[in-house]
């Protein structure tokens, strides 16, 4: 019988960690470090704000949603109702840039 020695041992430590670490949970589509995936799903909730994400691997292009509730989702960058969102929310921030009063 062969034993094994410590490099493997330690290599298979490691192999067992990164895929223990690797496994996602039940809410995959809510934003960790950056989007991995895009959610296809439409959302009830209100958007108050968004954050364009390039593509550098890992991450994929891709329109991260922050909600009034504080969650955050991904959505593909390029779906009709994802741009038309965005127009919505830039008019809105220029429409409350534009009412508030200056100071000078």
């Amino acid at each position: 019988m062969t034993t094994c020695g410590p490099v493997t041992k330690s290599l298979l430590l490691l192999a067992v960690v990164v895929a223990l670490t690797g496994q996602g949970s039940a809410a995959d589509e809510k934003l960790s470090d950056c989007c991995k995936k895009v959610a296809r799903n439409l959302i009830t909730e209100t958007i108050v704000d968004y954050i364009e994400q390039k593509k550098i691997l890992p991450c994929v292009n891709a329109i991260i949603f922050k909600m009034e509730s504080g969650r955050s989702f991904c959505f593909k960058h390029d779906e009709p109702w994802v741009r038309k969102k965005i127009r919505q929310l830039r008019a809105k921030k220029r429409a409350a840039l534009a009412s508030t009063p200056s100071l000078l």
